[in-house]
């Protein structure tokens, strides 16, 4: 298996996003389990840096043995493991269609952020496409909101909450603007799940202590799963990261609510009516826009299909 290139914009959003729709499924089907947050992060990340390893030994072997790459690495798995914890402690208390309309202002904190830093110019094709994507998860999730009455999500969970996509939208600044030389996906990829996983594992043992390694059959299985697709979603993420900037990459979170709202219909025969037409609508006005004002801000070429 070769590198992802830079190339498919359009594709490989398309994919990271259908990642991200099924993960909190799965994820909040391990806390019911009995799996917790801490081994999740721990065992998760241990897993898919070993596997990406392995993929990387047995294609193309490349050294580890640079004190900018481990770093690198550190610094992702501390952005990374912060917000994804508060995102598997969050899960577990507030609605599901909450959860990913919260979500889906992430690209909002990482466009706000993109401006503030200068790493973006303001462009009228980039704040339509955040609307247009925006729009098309809240089609989707408001009318679902009352499901749960309000007064059932206390306003400090929910101000909690808003953090998750904050504090996602600085580790997508960082993991663009500090990849280091030379250093590939694969490698990247290595580096900052171990990091993650060996980051946690104090606190794992801390909270645990004799039952960290402890898990039902199911849970183990689960965690496998669900790891096995994290490598896939690392290398399309460093991928679009590394080729195509923190702005474009995050608008791969509408993409996850409306594929959270049909994995829904086949996992839980929840109902598909008219908006999920509409929503899908906007979603794809918005890839297009986004991947329009890509292409127009580079000076070569590139394929956004």
């Amino acid at each position: 298996m070769s590198e992802l290139n830079g190339r498919g914009l359009v594709g490989n959003m398309l994919g990271l996003g259908l990642f991200w729709g099924l993960s909190p499924v799965i994820t909040r089907g391990l806390t019911i389990v009995g799996v917790t947050p801490a081994q999740i992060i721990v065992f998760s990340g241990l897993i898919v840096g070993v596997c990406l390893w392995l993929l990387q030994y047995f294609t193309k072997r490349s050294s580890f043995a640079n004190k900018r790459l481990w770093l690198y690495g550190l610094g992702c798995a501390v952005f990374l493991n912060v917000p994804f914890g508060l995102s598997l402690y969050v899960i577990t208390k507030i609605p599901l269609a909450t959860y990913s309309i919260i979500g889906s202002t992430t690209p909002f904190f990482g466009y706000a952020f993109a401006l503030i830093f200068r790493l973006e110019r303001a462009n009228w094709r980039r704040v339509l496409a955040l609307v247009c994507g925006f729009s098309g998860s809240g089609i989707l999730l408001f009318p679902m909101a009352d499901e749960v009455a309000p007064l059932q999500i206390s306003t400090f969970i929910i101000v909690l909450s808003f953090g998750m996509p904050l504090l996602y939208a600085l580790y997508h600044i960082f993991a663009s603007q500090f990849w280091p030389s030379g250093a590939g996906t694969r490698q990247v990829g290595v580096v900052e799940s171990v990091c993650s996983g060996l980051l946690a594992l104090p606190l794992l043992l801390i909270m645990m202590g004799s039952e960290s390694f402890t898990m039902s059959a199911l849970g183990a299985v689960g965690l496998v799963a669900i790891s096995g697709l994290w490598v896939i979603e690392r290398l399309t993420f460093f991928n679009l990261i590394r080729n195509f900037g923190p702005v474009s990459t995050v608008q791969a979170i509408y993409i996850s609510t409306v594929s959270g709202v049909i994995f829904g219909y086949y996992f839980f025969d929840e109902p598909i009516d008219w908006r999920i037409a509409v929503s899908a609508g906007l979603v794809i006005i918005a890839l297009w826009l986004n991947a329009r004002a890509q292409s127009l801000s580079v000076a070569r070429p590139a394929s956004i299909l």
